[in-house]
């Protein structure tokens, strides 16, 4: 018959598990080591989110900087359209205006009734030779009445030396109210010429100019 001594632990062995001292947490992996690794990196993306969003702030502030820099560059450009009325004498009728910054493909003249309509748009893409493309842009609209006694059909424009010529003599005036593009012609030789300063601005009508400006990298 077995001793039951033999299944009975001895002291010996089981007194590591009855002391009361004895460290609890050596039965499990230490976790404060992985706890702290993981504040740490928590840390670590808090204070690159931060950098992230200075310098996002600082990139914001530069194009806005630039922005500002390329308006206020810009402002010398916006001005009407500058006009002479040659037709003092009333014998005819005479305008001029300065059109240097456009082409005679870029001007349109139409006539609508008693109306005038001078009309222009162009667009330049300038290089800053760093990578950068700049695109201007400018237009402008003017309008004028024909004095009584001109014939619509008989208005002529002409193009010299960057500036349009519009004339027509008095006559009995047509008043059927239909539009009527008119031609431009360059020519070398001014159509009408008078020593008076050019005035801003139109004489019945409005006037209206605008330019913009817009990068593109």
């Amino acid at each position: 018959m077995l001793c039951p001594s033999v299944f009975q632990p001895s002291p010996m062995t089981m007194r590591p598990f009855m002391d009361p001292h004895w460290p609890v947490r050596s039965l499990w992996p230490e976790t404060r080591p992985l706890f702290y690794h993981m504040e740490q990196e928590m840390i670590r993306h808090m204070q690159e989110m931060r950098q992230n969003m200075e310098f996002m702030e600082r990139l914001h502030q530069k194009i806005f900087e630039e922005i500002d820099q390329t308006s206020s560059s810009s402002i010398g450009f916006f001005k009407p359209i500058a006009f002479q009325d040659l037709g003092q004498d009333g014998g005819s009728f005479a305008l001029s205006l300065d059109t240097k910054e456009f082409s005679p493909e870029e001007l349109s003249v139409k006539q609508v009734g008693q109306k005038l309509r001078v009309s222009g748009r162009t667009e330049k893409k300038q290089d800053d030779g760093k990578g950068s493309y700049s695109y201007r842009c400018q237009e402008f609209r003017q309008e004028f009445d024909l004095p009584e006694g001109v014939q619509p059909d008989t208005v002529t424009c002409s193009l010299v030396g960057g500036r349009l010529q519009i004339q027509a003599p008095r006559d009995k005036a047509v008043k059927d109210g239909k539009e009527r593009v008119v031609p431009i012609s360059v020519t070398s030789v001014p159509a009408i010429t008078s020593p008076s300063s050019p005035t801003p601005g139109g004489p019945e009508g409005g006037s209206s100019s605008s330019e913009s400006n817009t990068d593109k990298q």
